[in-house]
């Protein structure tokens, strides 16, 4: 760099600027001169404040992943329950389709008379799916619903 490069008339720009500066007070040029001129308690306030903000955005992400998880494993465990119960009842061996038919004609003879003339249909629809028959069922008249199993083993 020559002395009339423009390069080296911004350098001595720039010194001469400082030094009047630090003739003034204003501490110079330069990251130190502007941090004394900024305040250097505001330039340590505002790294700290992005420190924080930065904790605080990886503890929300965190907290979302660990809720994630947890609604995850809760849908999971759902899941099993229901396999579980359908496992349960498959391993349910259920009476004889004549029997079930009894057992019906009685109910509804007793609880619903007007569903004998659909009898056919709801055995030709429930036929080996005793199970989910119960469970309608038990979900429609609660405690009167028959248990199939507990009636044919009394028999």
């Amino acid at each position: 760099m020559g002395k009339g490069s423009n390069a080296s008339k911004i350098a001595r720009a720039r010194a001469d600027a400082a030094k009047r500066a630090q003739a003034q007070g204003k501490g110079g040029g330069g990251k130190e001169g502007m941090i004394k001129r900024k305040g250097g308690s505001n330039q340590e306030e505002a790294i700290a404040k992005a420190k924080a903000q930065r904790e605080l955005k990886m503890q929300k992400r965190a907290e979302k992943e660990a809720k994630k998880k947890l609604e995850e494993a809760r849908k999971a465990k759902e899941r099993a329950k229901v396999i579980d119960k359908d496992k349960k009842a498959q391993s349910k061996v259920y009476p004889p389709p004549d029997f079930i038919r009894k057992c019906l004609e009685q109910f509804y003879t007793a609880n619903c008379p007007e569903k004998l003339g659909n009898l056919d249909k709801i055995m030709e629809k429930f036929a080996g799916k005793w199970s989910k028959l119960e469970a309608g069922l038990a979900k429609s008249y609660k405690d009167k619903a028959p248990d199939f199993c507990k009636m044919y083993s009394k028999k």
